[in-house]
């Protein structure tokens, strides 16, 4: 069957990738990494997360525990607070992250907010991190006002 991993005789899959999108999952993805042990033969090898089109409201710190987890598809949930993003910057190889459709993307400055946060990714809502983005987030004075206009 085309777009199936194979599985192997313990039942697991070979694969890197899951696609988790549209299964209405709520919260904070507590248990994810119990899921991944039991569907993957190789979790850690985990590096393409698709959890777009959910409900969820928060991320959990379980997510840190895929070392190689590069892409992380989070468009379409109901994420409002930046620190949800904040914990996600300690994944030392996600490179491409969606967030758009969530109540934070409403934001005025968004993207350079979440792009200062996440100073590592190479990807935001599916278009590359501009090298005139990087020099612009080079200067803290920028998101200070950022942030002082949010609480206004």
């Amino acid at each position: 069957m085309l777009g199936v991993p194979a599985k192997r005789h313990d039942g697991r899959y070979k694969t890197a990738s899951m696609f988790l999108s549209n299964n209405r999952l709520t919260s904070g993805l507590n248990d994810i990494r119990l899921l991944v042990d039991k569907l993957l033969w190789q979790p850690n090898a985990l590096c393409w997360l698709d959890l777009s089109h959910n409900q969820l409201t928060d991320l959990s710190d379980e997510l840190l525990g895929f070392p190689n987890l590069s892409t992380l598809y989070l468009h379409h949930n109901r994420l409002a607070s930046l620190c949800a993003v904040a914990r996600i910057n300690r994944m030392p190889k996600l490179r491409s992250v969606t967030l758009k459709n969530n109540p934070m993307a409403e934001y005025r400055g968004y993207r350079t907010v979440v792009l200062f946060v996440l100073d590592h990714i190479t990807r935001l809502d599916f278009v590359s991190v501009t090298e005139s983005e990087r020099r612009l987030l080079s200067s803290p004075k920028l998101i200070e006002n950022y942030l002082k206009r949010q609480k206004s």
